[in-house]
């Protein structure tokens, strides 16, 4: 898998406007990218994105929406690196999950992350190495039973990034799969647990695409989660069953 400095390169990141998707954008910048297009669900959050300065291109983008991923290609002219950063969290056993919530779960995290990377897909294929990294989660390697729908869907996740990563590497197109932990954003504002900043994640990140990481463990609890993962993927299993 070919290294890739992000000076100089165009990086598109999803879910953009707070939590890793901002830290995402802001240490892309500290990086040298020369454009990041960041996107933002709701309107009102345009603001945050735009004041980081004129290297930063907002733009509109609802997951559960498929004009808007539509559109996408349309506001794109040149693409190195496409973070699929943006997803939902419901914090639901599977027994108690409904099933619209669940369908909410995989059309937003896995269709609606499928859909841009095909849409976005043309920008990547080009003569120089580029780069696709899919948040998942370390739910999505073992399943934690109060969160039964997310785990599902971010194991979907971590499925797809295996099939993108076959399909793609012949086009020189190196494939991310990203597994954090708990990290301080206002998803885990509510949980009792150690988080890691954002910021911290998001350079992790990053360092692992430059790098041809293809397995990104970003946090504390992810570093000890992977290689657990890796060795004993029942033992994993068993440690969740227990949260």
């Amino acid at each position: 898998m070919s290294n890739i400095n992000l000076n100089g390169k165009v990086v598109l990141v999803t879910g953009a406007n707070r939590g890793i998707g901002l830290a995402l954008v802001q240490k892309s910048l500290e990086k040298g990218a020369s454009k990041v297009y960041a996107t933002y669900r709701s309107e009102a959050n345009r603001a945050t994105l735009a004041e980081l300065g004129e290297r930063v291109v907002p733009i509109h983008l609802d997951l559960s929406d498929p004009a808007t991923i539509e559109q996408l290609p349309k506001s794109v002219t040149s693409l190195d690196v496409l973070i699929n950063n943006a997803g939902i969290f419901s914090g639901a056993d599977l027994l108690e999950d409904t099933e619209v919530q669940l369908r909410n779960d995989l059309e937003t995290n896995l269709f609606g992350t499928l859909s841009v990377t095909k849409a976005l897909l043309s920008f990547l294929k080009k003569d120089s190495p580029t780069a696709v990294a899919n948040l998942s989660s370390i739910a999505g390697l073992a399943a934690m039973p109060s969160f039964g729908g997310y785990s599902v869907s971010k194991a979907a996740v971590h499925s797809m990034t295996q099939s993108l990563r076959g399909k793609l590497k012949s086009d020189g197109i190196s494939v991310h799969g990203v597994y954090p932990g708990p990290v301080a954003t206002r998803m885990t504002e509510s949980m009792e647990m150690d988080t890691t900043p954002a910021t911290t994640v998001a350079e992790r990140i990053l360092e692992g695409i430059e790098n041809g990481v293809e397995e990104v463990f970003p946090d504390a609890m992810s570093e000890q989660v992977g290689p657990l993962f890796l060795s004993s993927p029942k033992s994993l299993e068993e440690n969740f069953a227990a949260f």
